[in-house]
C-alpha cells in the first residue's frame, strides 16, 4: 500500500475552516444520553466507516443523512467533511527534531478515514513502524481543532483522524488544510517517546 522505500530515503535525508464548511451550532452535553433512536439516512455506506456511522447514533439528532461529502443534520443543518487530502490521494508529510526523524504517510480511503504509516527513525539508536486506519470522530463539527506552525508561530485548522488501540496506545493525525503541514500525537513508540505536540515539530508535506 505504502512505498516504504522512498519514505526511509526523505528520512535518510533529513538528520482554518478546513473541514467544516457548515451553518450548524449547537451546544451540546456530550455525556447526555440519547433518548431516542436516530434515524441515519446513507446514499454510500462505503464512503464512511462502520465506526464513524455507529457514533453517529449517540449523538442525540432526530435524523442524520450522509449524501456524498454532505453531513445533513434534522433536515435544517449541513456539514461538508474535508477535501484534504482527496480520497484515494497518498501523502507524506515529514519533519525532524534533535536527532528524531518522522515519516507519515496517507492514504484518503473515503471520507471518514486515512490508511497510514507512520515511520520513526532516532538515528544512532532506533527505529519504530506503524500501520493502520485512522477516522475522524463523529462529532467531529461540534468545533474545530487546530494546531501552531512551529516556525512560524502562526495557527491553523485541522482535520484529526484517530486510530485508539489496546492500553491507551492511540494515534492522533493532524492534517492542515490545504498548507502541506500536518502533526500527530503518539504513544507505544517502541524505546522512541512518546509524541505529543508540544515536543515534536510541525510536519511539512514532501
Amino acid at each position: 500500500m505504502f512505498k516504504s522505500t522512498s519514505v526511509k530515503t526523505i528520512l535518510r535525508i533529513l538528520i482554518g475552516l478546513p473541514f467544516v464548511t457548515s451553518i450548524y451550532s449547537q451546544n451540546v452535553d456530550k455525556n447526555e444520553v440519547p433518548t431516542h433512536d436516530t434515524e441515519i439516512v446513507i446514499k454510500n455506506k462505503t464512503a464512511y466507516s462502520e465506526h464513524f456511522i455507529q457514533g453517529l447514533k449517540e449523538l442525540g439528532f432526530q435524523k442524520i443523512e450522509l449524501i456524498d461529502s454532505l453531513l445533513i443534520i434534522d433536515n435544517k443543518d449541513t456539514v461538508l467533511f474535508s477535501d484534504t487530502p482527496k480520497i484515494g490521494e497518498s501523502r507524506v508529510y515529514t519533519g525532524k527534531q534533535g536527532n528524531l526523524a518522522i515519516a507519515v504517510t496517507v492514504k484518503r480511503s473515503n471520507y471518514t478515514t486515512v490508511d497510514y504509516q507512520i515511520e520513526m527513525v532516532e538515528f544512532g539508536k532506533t527505529s519504530h513502524t506503524q500501520t493502520g486506519q485512522a477516522h475522524i470522530i463523529s462529532s467531529f463539527f461540534f468545533g474545530p481543532e487546530s494546531n501552531i506552525d512551529a516556525q512560524t508561530g502562526v495557527g491553523y485548522f485541522v482535520t484529526e483522524y484517530t486510530d485508539n488501540r489496546a492500553n491507551n496506545c492511540a494515534t492522533h493525525i493532524r492534517i492542515g488544510d490545504e498548507n502541506g503541514l500536518a502533526q500527530i500525537i503518539k504513544y507505544c513508540n517502541g524505546k522512541i517517546k512518546d509524541i505529543t505536540l508540544d515536543n515534536f515539530t510541525t510536519l511539512h508535506q514532501k
